[in-house]
């Protein structure tokens, strides 16, 4: 029976050269790269008779990059060439769920918060932050946090929430992330998925599709995404490291009165549909339906009996 930390996640190694001593990369260094090249717009809020996942599918991209003399004057890095040679068996990547913080009101004297409501406003900046030497450790990528309380009507207390005091590992100007301000919880579907190798931009490519996955509350969100590898381990770690990590841009979970429906398929998504990626695809618009006005009349039905007339037989004469 395998050592229960040899299951865990060690995030010591984010975004940084990696020197493997066992797996597909061992005696080498490498160091990874994730960037979201689709983000999610809208959702609606999970139902368990009708579960709608996330739309666009938010899909990342792996980059992977040999480094060559690291530590000396002539580092330098190159990334890989052909995609097909690395082994897809044993990549993961997961994705955590995280309200977007209020944003300061500009235009408010009193610098009142607000929040962040159009699916397709650009995101701000995100840039990792190491935490010092001797500070509190960071958490696993496996652990099982609550989520905060939410409210009687299901939507994230975004702009009246208060940012906890803890370690962050992350900035999100001009907020900082910490790591129990997930709402990981609130998603539904797959969290961890494969990579699908595809022609994209010309080259081949590994990519992550998250085609099903939907938040089970209303409210304005981002992913965070982190790949690692499971067979993969460091000289000087026992755990498995997380290589790398990106967020992705803001969308919103509407309501099922309040969603507005779907636009047509992307060209990613129909790309990664003939790659055999199980992906819901539309040609055309998909809007929601009205419901009959309240106004109209609807002239009610007459329940009238049909009845049927038995022809009397011919009978001979007296």
């Amino acid at each position: 029976m395998m050592h229960q930390s040899a299951r865990r996640t060690t995030l010591s190694c984010i975004n940084a050269p990696i020197h493997f001593s066992s797996g597909q990369f061992r005696g080498r260094c490498v160091r990874a790269e994730l960037v979201e090249i689709q983000k999610a717009d809208l959702g609606r809020k999970y139902a368990r008779v009708d579960r709608r996942p996330l739309d666009p599918p938010p899909v990342v991209q792996l980059r992977l990059y040999y480094i060559h003399n690291e530590g000396t004057d002539h580092e330098s890095e190159q990334e890989v060439q052909d995609y097909d040679d690395v082994q897809s068996l044993g990549l993961l990547c997961n994705v955590d769920l995280f309200p977007v913080p209020a944003q300061p009101d500009s235009s408010s004297e009193s610098g009142s918060l607000t929040r962040l409501h159009h699916p397709h406003q650009l995101p701000p900046v995100v840039e990792p932050i190491r935490p010092p030497s001797g500070s509190h450790p960071l958490p696993s990528i496996l652990s099982t946090d609550q989520l905060p309380p939410l409210s009687s009507s299901s939507r994230v207390p975004v702009s009246g929430t208060k940012l906890p005091h803890l370690p962050p590992y992350a900035h999100f100007d001009p907020f900082q992330i910490s790591e129990n301000m997930k709402y990981t919880m609130a998603l539904s579907g797959a969290t961890f998925v494969q990579p699908a190798c595809i022609d994209y931009e010309g080259k081949r490519a590994l990519v992550f599709p998250f085609a099903d996955l939907a938040v089970k509350i209303e409210g304005d969100f981002f992913l965070r995404y982190r790949i690692f590898d499971i067979f993969s381990r460091t000289e000087s770690l026992v755990d498995v490291p997380v290589q790398a990590e990106c967020f992705g841009g803001p969308f919103h979970v509407y309501s099922t009165k309040e969603f507005p429906g779907l636009q047509p398929s992307t060209e990613l998504t129909k790309h990664l549909s003939r790659y055999g990626v199980r992906l819901n695809t539309r040609e055309t618009e998909r809007k929601r339906k009205k419901k009959t006005s309240e106004n109209s009349v609807i002239p009610p039905r007459t329940n009238r009996r049909r009845v049927t007339r038995i022809p009397q037989s011919e009978s001979g004469g007296d």
